[in-house]
C-alpha cells in the first residue's frame, strides 16, 4: 500500500471539509475579533471532525491542520476559524491569530489554485483552497508538516 503524501492528504481534505459549513462557521463574523468569536457550533464541531482526521491519514507524518477564512473587516487580513489536533505553537514560532495574508494562502484563496511556501521559521505549509457547493471559495486548508511529535512532560509526572 503507498502511502499519503502531505500533497495527497490535502487534496483528500478538500474532498471531505465542508465549504458550506465553513461559509457559516462564524454567526456574525463582522463582529468577531481576536478575543470572541460566536461559533456556529454544529458547523465548527463537523469541520473539527473532519480536520482532526484528515490530520491522521497518514499515521507516519506529523500534520497540523488550520482552516483559515478572509477577515470580514479588513480583505487583505484573514483568520485561523478552525484547527485539528495540534495547535500551530506545537509546529512553529509563527502566530495563530489574526494577520496579514500571505502570498502563498492569498493565492489559494484568489486563484483556487494549491500552493505550497516555506515560512521564515522555516516550516514547509501547503494551502489548498475550499469551495462551497456553488464552487465559491470560501477559505483555505493549511496543512504543516514536522518530522517528529513534540513531547511534553506531565505536569502531573512524579
Amino acid at each position: 500500500m503507498r502511502a499519503l503524501d502531505i500533497e495527497n492528504i490535502g487534496r483528500i481534505g478538500q474532498m471531505f471539509l465542508d465549504g458550506d459549513s465553513l461559509k457559516n462557521v462564524m454567526v456574525d463574523p463582522l463582529t468577531c475579533d481576536e478575543d470572541d468569536t460566536n461559533y456556529n457550533i454544529p458547523a465548527f464541531n463537523s469541520l473539527k471532525i473532519a480536520l482532526s482526521k484528515i490530520e491522521r491519514l497518514n499515521p507516519d507524518i506529523y500534520i497540523a491542520g488550520i482552516l483559515w477564512q478572509w477577515y470580514p473587516a479588513n480583505k487583505r487580513m484573514v483568520a485561523p476559524v478552525v484547527v485539528g489536533r495540534h495547535l500551530p505553537g506545537d509546529f512553529s514560532s509563527v502566530p495563530w491569530m489574526i494577520t496579514d495574508c500571505p502570498p502563498a494562502l492569498k493565492e489559494a484563496m484568489q486563484q483556487g489554485k494549491n500552493t505550497s511556501t516555506t515560512r521564515e521559521d522555516s516550516l514547509q505549509v501547503y494551502y489548498f483552497p475550499i469551495k462551497t457547493s456553488g464552487g465559491d471559495i470560501v477559505g483555505a486548508l493549511e496543512l504543516a508538516e514536522k518530522t517528529k511529535p513534540v513531547h511534553y512532560e506531565s505536569i502531573y509526572a512524579e
